[in-house]
This record gives C-alpha cells, sequence and structure tokens, in this order.
C-alpha cells in the first residue's frame, strides 16, 4: 500500500499540482487538508487518521495529537517555526519533524525594509490622499544613517543587516545566543534588549516564538523605545502584547508600526490593533515571494519523502526521536 501524505500548509496547496511532483514521483497518494486555514488540535485528530505524513503550517499538533493519532511518521514544516508542534510528543511518538530553515531569509528581510520604507515615508497616508482625489504634501523621515535595532540574529536577522548595510545604518542586534563572528562581519554591535529598544529608531523583529519569548515587547519595552521609532514585526504575533502595543500607539509613545504577524490568524473583528493610528497591518505575507515559495514547496516535499522513504533529511528539529529507533 502506497503511503498517504496529506498536505495543510496553504502555500504549498496554492502551488499543486506542480509543487506535489517530488511526492507524486515516489509513488504517494497526496491528499490536501479539509480546510483552507491551520487546523486545531482536535481537528487534526479527526483529519489525519491513515496518514504517514504531512506538510504543515503553523497547525496546532499538540500531545493530544499523536496520543490520539496512530501511523504519523512524519511531520514536514512548511517554513521556520515549529512552536506549534509539541517536539517532546512527536519523538516520543516516533514522528520525525523536519522544517525549512534559510529560505525565506531573503524574502522576510525585503518585505521588512518594505514596511520601514512605509512607515518612515508615510506613504498609506499619502497613497490615502491620492486615491480619494485630493492633493497634499506628505511628510516623513529618512531610513538611511538611522538606528536599526534587530531582534533576533538568526539567519533572517542577519540578512536584514546586509540590507542595512545599503542604507548606511548603524545596526544593533540583540540575541540571547548571538554569532559573534556574524555580527563583527556585519558591523553589528551586539547589545543586550534594553539598549537596543532606548537606541533604536527602527526596531525589527525577528526572534524565536517560544514560551520565553511570549510578549517581550510587552507596555515596558515599548515604553523604553524613542516617541520616534517605529516598531515591525514579520515574525511572530506572540512576540508583542498586542493591547500595550495599541495604547502606545494612541498615546503617541511610539511613531509607528508595522504587523505581518499576528497574536490570531485571521485576526477577529475585534482586532485590537484595526484602528490603531499609524499602524500598518499585512496579512503574513512577508515569505510570500514566488521564488522563495517554489524553493520551500521543494525542500519540504523533499524532506518528507526523505522520511517516508527511511532516510534522515538534513533538517531534523526534533533528533532525539532517532535515538529510540
Amino acid at each position: 500500500m502506497k503511503p498517504r501524505v496529506m498536505v495543510l500548509a496553504r502555500a504549498f496547496r496554492r502551488e499543486m499540482p506542480e509543487a506535489a511532483e517530488p511526492l507524486l514521483t515516489a509513488g504517494y497518494e497526496v491528499l490536501e487538508s479539509p480546510e483552507w486555514r491551520l487546523l486545531e488540535a482536535e481537528e487534526l485528530v479527526r483529519a489525519l487518521p491513515g496518514i504517514d505524513g504531512c506538510i504543515a503550517g503553523n497547525d496546532r499538533f499538540t500531545r493530544e495529537v499523536f496520543e490520539r493519532v496512530d501511523g504519523l511518521k512524519a511531520i514536514s514544516r512548511w517554513g521556520i517555526g515549529v512552536d506549534a508542534i509539541d517536539l517532546q510528543a512527536a519523538a516520543e511518538h516516533g514522528v520525525v519533524v523536519t522544517n525549512t530553515p534559510g529560505l525565506t531569509a531573503d524574502a522576510v528581510a525585503d518585505f521588512a525594509f518594505m514596511l520601514m520604507l512605509v512607515l518612515a515615508r508615510n506613504f498609506r497616508r499619502c497613497t490615502d490622499v491620492m486615491c480619494s482625489g485630493s492633493w497634499d504634501e506628505i511628510g516623513g523621515v529618512n531610513l538611511c544613517r538611522k538606528t536599526l535595532g534587530i531582534v533576533g540574529f538568526g539567519a533572517i536577522g542577519r540578512t536584514v543587516a546586509r540590507r542595512a548595510q545599503g542604507f548606511g545604518m548603524r545596526v544593533l542586534a540583540y540575541d540571547p545566543a548571538p554569532n559573534a563572528g556574524a555580527a563583527e562581519e556585519l558591523g553589528v554591535a551586539l547589545v543586550d534588549l534594553d539598549a537596543l529598544l532606548r537606541e533604536s529608531d527602527f526596531v525589527t523583529l525577528h526572534a524565536s516564538a517560544d514560551d520565553a519569548n511570549d510578549s517581550m515587547i510587552g507596555a515596558a519595552e515599548l515604553a523604553a523605545m524613542k516617541p520616534t521609532s517605529y516598531l515591525v514585526n514579520t515574525a511572530r504575533g506572540r512576540l508583542v502584547d498586542e493591547a500595550a502595543l495599541g495604547r502606545a500607539l494612541a498615546e503617541g509613545r511610539i511613531a509607528g508600526a508595522a504587523m505581518d504577524a499576528h497574536r490570531c490568524e485571521p485576526p477577529g473583528g475585534d482586532y485590537c490593533l484595526r484602528d490603531a493610528p499609524n499602524c500598518i497591518l499585512t496579512p503574513h505575507s512577508a515569505f510570500n515571494s514566488a521564488e522563495t515559495v517554489r524553493a520551500v514547496n521543494r525542500a519540504a516535499a523533499e524532506n518528507l519523502v526523505a522520511v517516508l522513504s527511511g532516510e534522515r533529511p538534513a533538517h531534523v528539529v526534533n533528533p532525539e526521536v532517532y535515538q529510540g529507533r
């Protein structure tokens, strides 16, 4: 009986059937998620019986999923973050979890700079004026030669730092496990989070979304920022206390914010940032360039084929699973 795989990740599904070619070539039966959204744990329990592997987005793979679903061998995460997967439970139940690091860095870095420029030059107001049939000269500030604070100095954070060189920016970075060699190579000063927030004109978030980082930008952190500074989040919504950000924007304690990642996706109708002043909201699209989607689709499919073929792919995020094999 040929393996059955389920595609949950929407970016992968949009490019079907081309994206599924490695799976179809390997002789697998390819099924799609029953919903066009992220699935919660109970929905995964209902959808995954008889499935050998899946290509997942940020779907909620809790311990309960692994305890109640038999036969699942692999989860190939589309992208980097695995905060929605209980990795320990996956390993205990023999499920290999992989991801695709490094492939989204260029797209996310480009998007982060786009958002910084949109904020700096008041681009939303510019377009609103013209589209309404009005005319006004809209002011802004320069991005060049400002101080940029990068929170999270991994592959994406380092790619952002390279972009900043072209803008002549002074770059600060905070990371609990910093790469000192990369910082020196890129001319980046490694500092603590408080110093970064106090000194930066633009703060861009690229940290991982684990429990330690939940609401790492809250009321106290926003109060530490300059009133002329801007916050950009293209990482995970849970990094920011959205209610505190809304209050900071309403009270003019920071100049503006751009949020591509949101604590609840999609946000509900009562989303507190929807009407916040000088707040740009985008639908978690930083990764979504044509080139990046093709590359990640290929890597995610190849990871799944490798595991189901008995091979060990390069990017296994719960390597302890192999200790029991």
